[in-house]
């Protein structure tokens, strides 16, 4: 049995509970059959209108079995009255919760598989509120050792309607319940590889979450991170998910190579949030993609250490008084690994760092003469790869056409380099020709912001200067 803590899903059920559906109205207009009806109004009764009343008592005759499901399933698949199905679903819904009648209804599933086919096609369909209950209902039911069924999980996970509620940060209940479900699901390792495959339909959202908590402003932020509301229960379960996703190696290093920004931002996460959940799942995800099964896992660890300031921000975390000893632990883990890998590190894994990872900045190698005439020959090697890669960062920051300050020091970072390639190794300008890096070049010269246009003004100087020699 799931057993959600959101609020709002339990008023939406509530809502429902106390609205009364005319059922015999319903079955005389022919929108539902008269013993779909019937059956409905009665299971209604029982379960739902009469259940609190003192004394009351179900009907030794009222069993979950096929007299009383199929009719329910043939009702959500006849009926024409929107109402009627949610309704239907939550009496499922009802079942679902109920310790008096969870183990019938999932043992009638069990009997009768196809049953459970039969629900899924008349599933995640309507308003959101019947979308929610249902998904609901197909989790419950999916997440039972005797039901898994990786085909249907699949096409859940595709469902446009259950992925449009779950990607909607602007209305948090609902994607709450979404992200409750999924993570019921991915608790399973069955489901993992499933789930990963549609991915990037729902992982950029669970990211936006920890970004929201960093991208408020400072009087907002403890509220946003270090209050103990729906905000932080989206937080935790948005991780909870990553994490669970991260056990698989494959997956781990796939997330890294896909959502290196995104996975730093773990770290700076960590910083501002005083929720020891949070900062245990945030530390565990990191352990786990820098572990030695992940592929190109020292990739990773450079990028903690080069872009993420990794260890100064767990020094700074070291001062903290955490009570959850598995936190401290994960943490010295982790620094130990960090101060071992510290400790090769040379100022051109820096620079691949950054280029690898699309993230420029004028860190010191960019402006270090001695760097570059140490190093610019690995420009030129395996048929000017590194240098192609640079092309590329300063074509595709040039396309994307946003001018924010971050992709404005990518452009600045990417001429000068290109710049210093070109003076040192003045054959570079075929390779820049071919990629159309000098037409790009060319067109930066009337970026609106100085600084790129200053940058773009010198890698033509360079250009033209190995032109005329």
């Amino acid at each position: 049995m799931i057993l959600l803590d959101s609020t709002h899903f339990n008023d939406i059920r509530h809502a429902i509970r106390s609205r009364s559906v005319a059922w015999d109205a319903l079955a005389r207009s022919a929108e539902i059959s008269e013993p779909d009806a019937s059956n409905a109004k009665w299971i209604e009764s029982m379960l739902v209108k009469h259940a609190n009343e003192p004394g009351f008592q179900i009907e030794s005759n009222f069993k979950i079995d096929a007299t009383t499901i199929d009719p329910l399933i043939h009702l959500l698949q006849t009926s024409t009255n929107a109402d009627s199905k949610k309704a239907v679903q939550n009496l499922l819904a009802e079942m679902l919760s109920s310790s008096d009648y969870n183990d019938q209804l999932i043992r009638f599933f069990v009997e009768n598989p196809d049953r459970v086919n039969g629900l899924f096609e008349v599933s995640l369909q309507g308003d959101r509120q019947t979308v929610l209950i249902s998904a609901f209902n197909l989790v419950s039911l999916l997440i039972q050792p005797t039901l898994q069924n990786e085909s249907l999980v699949e096409q859940l996970v595709n469902n446009d309607n259950f992925l449009q509620i779950l990607t909607d940060l602007d209305l948090k209940d609902t994607c709450y319940v979404c992200v409750r479900l999924l993570q019921e699901l991915v608790a399973l390792p069955v489901y993992r590889p499933i789930a990963w495959q549609a991915q990037q339909k729902y992982l950029p959202t669970l990211f936006a979450v920890v970004g929201q908590a960093l991208n408020s402003n400072s009087a907002t932020k403890v509220v946003a991170t270090n209050s103990n509301n729906l905000g932080i229960q989206l937080q935790y379960y948005s991780l909870l998910v990553i994490w669970l996703l991260t056990f698989e190696p494959k997956f781990a290093h796939e997330l890294t190579v896909q959502y290196l920004p995104s996975f730093l931002n773990l770290l700076k996460l960590v910083k501002v949030t005083i929720k020891e959940k949070i900062s245990r799942l945030c530390i565990s995800i990191i352990l786990q993609c820098v572990s030695p099964q992940v592929k190109n896992h020292k990739h990773v660890i450079r990028s903690l250490l080069l872009l993420g300031n990794a260890l100064s921000v767990l020094q700074s975390l070291s001062e903290r008084k955490y009570s959850d000893d598995e936190l401290r632990n994960d943490m010295s883990t982790l620094k130990d690994i960090l101060d071992q890998q510290y400790q090769e590190l040379t100022s051109f894994d820096e620079y691949l760092a950054e280029l690898d990872s699309k993230l420029l900045c004028w860190s010191p190698s960019h402006v270090d003469n001695g760097f570059w005439s140490e190093n610019v020959d690995k420009f030129r090697s395996n048929h000017w790869k590194l240098f192609k890669q640079l092309i590329d960062l300063l074509i595709e920051a040039k396309e994307q056409g946003i001018n924010d300050k971050k992709h404005k020091t990518i452009l600045e970072v990417a001429l000068s380099d290109i710049t210093h390639v070109v003076d040192l190794l003045p054959e570079s300008v075929d390779v820049l020709g071919e990629l159309k890096g000098k037409v790009v070049i060319m067109e930066l010269l009337n970026h609106p912001d100085s600084r790129v246009k200053y940058e773009a003004l010198k890698a033509t100087q360079a250009v033209i200067g190995y032109t005329f020699k």
